[in-house]
């Protein structure tokens, strides 16, 4: 009867938020994955259900071609915001929680310094776009009537990039309950701030929702973060911040790069597809699809924070069979909750599609490839946190060398010959590709985890 009665103290902690003398003390590592578990879910399946049917919506409302418009100032905003974030907000996960048990004063310290650079590199990220706009507008995206939309879209280069890295030093904290809360509010702002703004202004007006939306998130975790950081950060210790600079530069630098080639790789499949006959449309209908597929991916991309702030903190407490334990059984969770719903979306694909119109519904096997890949976007997802949560960035970065390569290549060949069908077949390979790489690589961190004993 012991586990059934450690289940039930660890549920029960989660669903009420209680400390963690409510849990037997061996159990804290699997309390503290249990509660982490719990909220992320919640936040995530009220977050993505809302994404999904904002998307929906905007899809009718704008059509193909106008959702594929909103997709392209996405991702072309998205590659600025990559660079202002600087891989900060992976840096401020992994040092967060590496360090929130064992030096609480340092984790604040470097949840401080990252909010504070994503503030200022936002800022000049931001400024970049606005003075570039037209030019990318008119001679990148073929799009010169996009200039206006691609201005307003700065505010999405600024407010994303600090949202993005307060959500990675909450992430550190483990404070789940709260980003749960906070992945609500960002769910009903952009169900709101999108429809509303798309049938007000068009494409304009959806960006314009998006940026609001942003800037709400970013106010109301700032406030989280106000209530979570450690007292003490508050004093200067200008040595002590030089050195976490240097740690988080160092782990960060290479994260950037990493970041900025895959973010590249997308960019130029998507300027690909738009520059062929009725570009903007087939993008429309790839996004839809890739919303599907977003929605496939809800559960293990709930579970990964939780899983990589775990395995950061446990590497840190240097527990080499805990880490192995917790790893081995996301793994096998994540992909077993990933491959059944693939199935059944595959066989779906055309009422699926068909939901965001009728002009959508001939994107059904655009769908099922997206569907395909997604088990082997978990595998990637999953198998790179052995490299983060350890600090190994290099490896992560050849990694994503290696995926953008690929990428790139499938798409530059495929894209002319299937449209959004061959943009879907890319990804699959080139994610396909990067899951065989870093399964080789974990079995070797496994094997030098088991030496550790």
């Amino acid at each position: 009867m012991a586990m059934p009665t450690r289940l039930w103290a660890v549920t029960s902690a989660a669903r009420s938020g209680l400390t963690i003398s409510a849990v037997p003390a061996g159990d804290s590592t699997a309390r503290h994955f249990a509660i982490g578990a719990f909220w992320a879910l919640v936040g995530a399946v009220v977050s993505r259900g809302l994404t999904l049917a904002s998307s929906v919506v905007a899809g009718r409302l704008l059509g193909p071609t106008g959702f594929g418009e909103i997709g392209m100032i996405q991702s072309t905003q998205g590659l600025f915001g990559v660079v202002a974030g600087a891989g900060l907000g992976l840096a401020a996960t992994k040092f967060v929680a590496e360090f929130r048990s064992t030096d609480p004063t340092k984790s604040g310290r470097c949840a401080t310094l990252a909010t504070t650079i994503a503030l200022v590199s936002g800022t000049v990220m931001a400024l970049v776009l606005l003075a570039l706009s037209g030019v990318v507008a008119s001679s990148v995206l073929r799009a010169p009537h996009l200039t206006v939309e691609l201005q307003v879209a700065t505010g999405l280069v600024l407010f994303g990039t600090i949202n993005g890295v307060q959500t990675g030093a909450l992430v550190g904290f483990g404070d789940f309950r709260t980003l749960a809360v906070l992945s609500s509010i960002r769910g009903v702002c952009l169900c709101g701030f999108l429809i509303a703004g798309i049938a007000v202004g068009g494409v304009l007006g959806g960006v314009v929702g998006l940026v609001l939306t942003e800037a709400i998130a970013v106010l109301a975790n700032h406030v989280a973060l106000r209530r979570i950081l450690p007292a003490p950060v508050a004093g200067r210790d200008r040595r002590a911040a030089w050195s976490e600079l240097m740690l988080m530069s160092r782990f960060s630098g290479l994260s950037l790069l990493g970041s900025i080639c895959t973010m590249s790789a997308m960019w130029f499949a998507n300027l690909v597809l738009v520059a062929q006959p009725g570009g903007y449309a087939s993008l429309g209908v790839f996004n839809a699809a890739e919303r599907w597929r977003q929605l496939l991916l809800f559960l293990p991309a709930s579970f990964s924070p939780v899983i990589l702030t775990t395995l950061s903190n446990l590497h840190g407490r240097k527990d080499p069979d805990a880490y192995r334990r917790l790893f081995g059984l996301n793994l096998a969770v994540s992909i077993a909750v990933v491959v059944v719903p693939s199935i059944g979306i595959m066989l779906c694909a055309g009422p699926a599609m068909g939901l965001f119109g009728g002009e959508y519904r001939g994107g059904w096997m655009t769908l099922v490839i997206l569907s395909a890949s997604a088990v082997v976007v978990v595998l990637n997802n999953l198998l790179g946190q052995i490299l983060v949560s350890r600090g190994a960035v290099m490896g992560r970065f050849v990694l994503d060398v290696l995926l953008a390569a690929v990428l790139a290549l499938a798409s530059w060949q495929l894209i002319p010959i299937y449209r959004e069908q061959g943009m879907a077949l890319g990804s699959l390979i080139a994610f396909a590709v990067t899951a065989a790489a870093l399964a080789a690589t974990t079995i070797h961190f496994m094997r030098a985890h088991r030496s550790e004993r």
